[in-house]
């Protein structure tokens, strides 16, 4: 397995490197494309290890369940960005917004991307899962920055300036959180997370309820929970389609988890009810909030943004409640929302192409221009509001499931009434794109290019199939790792 890890977070390395100085397209697609292939072969190898071999601890690496679940998310998320934008980019290369020498710099920094997203997963150190964090950040700024355009930076430089508080608040909880541990006779195994993870009935409360606000600050800064959501709509907004769903179906889910391994050590200490009525309050604010800009919004991927702020904060709601059902639907909610929101972000990527703009006013009459782009947009704009039989409304239903069998019948009753909300202005603007008159200066789409009918297809079979069907496979790797966030 150590093997493996090595491999798994050196390919994207080699790739990025290998493509970094090879200006020639051809060359980047098959160094891209069979550079992220192995990586997701990896990193299936690594989820089967798991499955069958049980967790596996190192001096640095920790591999559990709730690492498989996670890894999934980033190995698919990347092969499909990058399946996406092999098609993406060479039409941004020919209607003139991206110059042939910037490809090798995009690849290359969608590697250093991905790499820096598998680090945060495996590390089974605290403190390194922080820098691995911060890695995050330092990547992903410089492809919400690619196009370089006045726009494009001031959407970096906030994503930057905003999260680098956040981080750093993070960073003062993680010392307060070794503090606790020095404290407890632990100091040999410094931010050892399993360590941690039993000294935490030892670890002073006091200490560790600071750690815990300053911890949820920081990663949830990152995590786009509200208030500390404002770096999102305008950093999704800017990057480039395949990056943004990235953003929102990867990183999004990174800085979750490790707000999650934080969360055991925590509740082993103070015990569920603080932490957990803590992330209530923050799950519901991330729903309000998202609610007044998602239904007066005139830009269509900060639509698609303030959707995510709304589905983090539907995962920190099913993490409040606390429950088994509800903890379970949560890691679920990730994986389904990493299926739905990114191939939403590919498809707006294409119909802004066709259009020449991001503005709904001016997107209409879609199912003309592209009838199969059309359709598959009103069935993933469909799918992340949760309709049934789509793999967000099994999740979504879960969550206010166990809502009210934990008697929280105000909360969910409001709940239901909010979420109701986001559907109505979702679908509204779906349909408004998706059909009417072309405009005049719109020509008639060309197919989908094989890649991009790739990356949709493996995004969107997930979307249908995971509402009605879940792999018994599937479904122990998820029961176990809702175990290990509850202690067990």
């Amino acid at each position: 397995m150590y093997e493996l890890l090595l491999i798994t977070m050196a390919l994207p390395v080699i790739a990025g490197g290998l493509s970094l100085f090879n200006a020639n397209p051809g060359m980047l697609r098959v160094i891209n494309l069979s550079g992220s292939a192995a990586t997701g072969i990896c990193i299936l190898g690594i989820i089967a290890k798991t499955i069958h071999g049980g967790p596996f601890t190192s001096a640095f690496l920790h591999v559990d369940d709730l690492t498989a679940v996670m890894l999934f998310v980033v190995g698919l998320l990347t092969f499909t960005a990058t399946l996406f934008s092999l098609s993406y980019m060479e039409r941004e290369v020919r209607d003139g917004h991206v110059a042939p020498h910037m490809l090798p710099r995009y690849y290359a920094l969608l590697n250093l991307f991905a790499v820096s997203m598998i680090s945060v997963l495996v590390v089974g150190n605290l403190g390194l899962m922080w820098v691995a964090v911060e890695g995050t950040t330092l990547a992903s700024a410089l492809l919400v920055a690619f196009y370089f355009n006045q726009a494009a930076l001031e959407a970096a430089w906030k994503y930057v300036m905003i999260c680098t508080v956040g981080i750093c608040l993070a960073l003062l909880g993680t010392i307060l959180l070794y503090s606790a541990q020095v404290g407890a006779g632990g100091a040999e195994r410094a931010l050892d997370w399993a360590t941690l993870k039993e000294l935490a009935p030892m670890l002073d409360p006091k200490t560790v309820k600071m750690a815990f606000i300053f911890i949820l600050i920081g990663y949830g800064t990152k995590a786009g929970l509200a208030p500390m959501h404002t770096w999102l709509p305008d950093a999704h907004s800017q990057a480039p389609s395949p990056v943004s769903g990235l953003l929102s179906g990867a990183l999004l889910s990174c800085a979750l988890y490790a707000l999650i391994r934080n969360l055991v050590i925590v509740e082993g200490t103070l015990g569920p009810a603080f932490p957990q009525t803590v992330l209530l309050c923050v799950g519901v604010l991330s729903i309000l909030i998202a609610i007044p800009f998602v239904l007066t919004q005139h830009d269509l991927k900060r639509l698609l943004a303030y959707s995510s702020v709304e589905h983090m904060g539907i995962v920190t709601l099913g993490l409040g409640i606390g429950t088994p059902l509800a903890v379970y639907a949560a890691i679920l909610h990730i994986v389904n929302h990493a299926a739905a929101k990114s191939s939403l972000f590919y498809i707006a990527g294409s119909i802004s192409q066709d259009y020449r703009t991001k503005d709904i006013k001016g997107i209409h009459g879609v199912a003309t221009v592209a009838p199969l782009l059309a359709t598959l947009f009103v069935l993933s704009v469909m799918a992340i509001t949760g309709v049934p039989p789509f793999n967000i409304f099994l999740s979504k239903f879960m969550i206010i499931n166990a809502l009210f069998d934990d008697h929280h019948w105000l909360l969910g009753s409001v709940i239901l009434l909010l979420l109701t909300g986001v559907f109505a202005g979702m679908l509204r603007y779906g349909l408004r794109m998706s059909f009417g008159q072309k405009p005049a200066d719109v020509a008639h789409r060309e197919r989908l290019s094989l890649s991009a009918r790739l990356a949709l297809g493996l995004s969107m079979v997930l979307v249908f199939i995971g509402g009605v069907y879940l792999p018994e496979a599937a479904n122990g790797v998820l029961r176990r790792a809702a175990q290990i966030i509850m202690g067990a």
